[in-house]
């Protein structure tokens, strides 16, 4: 076996990278693939919490990246099928991880799963380029979002410059208006997959409601990457309708979804203010870039900024 390795980024924080990988990872799983699914955001690693994983003081990926403990100790199980290596939000661990052991410590995991998706950090810092760099091939997120736009773009030209190679772009939050459809038209082909909006999608129920309009979608986008017409589910069901032989299990969980407290769609990725003061140098690109940000809201009109941040994604791909 030699799986493949996807890094799933985006720059902006909140764009729905964790939100892509749990549910790549279940429409995966749903198929009978063998997934593990890394938190390689250091800074604010958060992918084990929202899938129920937590270490609670065993291995995580920072024990593994400081040479602490073996890329095993720190993998568990999920209730979706597919395995997890989370990291840890505690600042001594984030400072004794050296990113530049990623390469070495999931080598192994080629051998063992058919995917690897790795969940990066947002900002441009050195923790990105080593799941950039690593990757057999780059996702990019984005929102309609001007800034969330651009940020993707740059990540992609940072893949560019490390060696990496672009996939293609998957625009989250899609929505019914005239800014979404600007973003697919300029983009064509290179667009992956359109996730539908779908306030469900909470920390709570980080994983798609089965056979919702984000269920199909994600699962659409899981059979692109793999180069197949369609995911036929067989270890449970996610982008279909569950039958009456698969029990309730899964009617159950989609129910459960339905009593969350609605908020928005990859809440989990949105640091809180006090996170933003206080938090670790994941965001010290974007400290870098304030007055770049600032100056590039003040000084252009909203038509020519929408326009510059398009033109420069699409560039990536020509």
């Amino acid at each position: 076996m030699s799986g493949r390795v996807f890094a799933i980024a985006g720059g902006k924080g909140g764009v729905g990278k964790t939100t892509t990988v749990a549910n790549l990872a279940t429409a995966l799983s749903a198929a009978g693939h063998d997934v593990v699914a890394i938190d390689v955001d250091l800074g604010m690693a958060n992918l084990g919490p929202v899938l129920g994983v937590q270490p609670d003081g065993s291995s995580t990926i920072h024990n593994v990246l400081a040479g602490n403990a073996g890329i095993s100790e720190a993998t568990y199980e999920t209730d979706r099928g597919f395995s997890v290596i989370p990291g840890t939000q505690a600042l001594d661990e984030y400072a004794d991880a050296d990113p530049s052991r990623l390469q070495y410590a999931t080598g192994p995991l080629t051998d063992e799963y058919d995917i690897i998706l790795l969940d990066t950090s947002a900002g441009l810092s050195n923790e990105v380029i080593s799941p950039l760099r690593l990757a057999d091939r780059v996702v990019l997120v984005t929102t309609p979002d001007v800034v969330a736009i651009r940020d993707a773009a740059k990540t992609g030209e940072l893949t560019a410059r490390v060696g990496g190679t672009v996939e293609g772009v998957v625009v989250n939050r899609a929505r019914n208006d005239e800014k979404t459809q600007e973003l697919i038209d300029e983009l064509g082909d290179e667009v992956l997959a359109a996730i539908p909006e779908d306030e469900a999608i909470t920390m709570t129920h980080i994983v798609a409601r089965t056979a919702s309009p984000a269920a199909t979608a994600f699962s659409d986008l899981a059979s692109t990457l793999i180069g197949v017409d369609q995911l036929e589910e067989i270890d449970g069901a996610y982008a279909a309708a569950p039958t009456d032989s698969e029990g309730d299990g899964e009617d159950a969980r989609a129910d459960a979804d339905d009593t969350g407290s609605p908020a928005d769609a990859d809440a989990e990725e949105t640091p809180s203010e006090s996170e933003e003061e206080s938090g670790p140098v994941a965001t010290a690109a974007y400290d870098q870039d304030r007055a770049e940000t600032e100056s590039f809201f003040s000084a252009e009109r909203e038509e020519e900024k929408r326009a510059s941040a398009l033109g420069r994604l699409r560039r990536i791909f020509d």
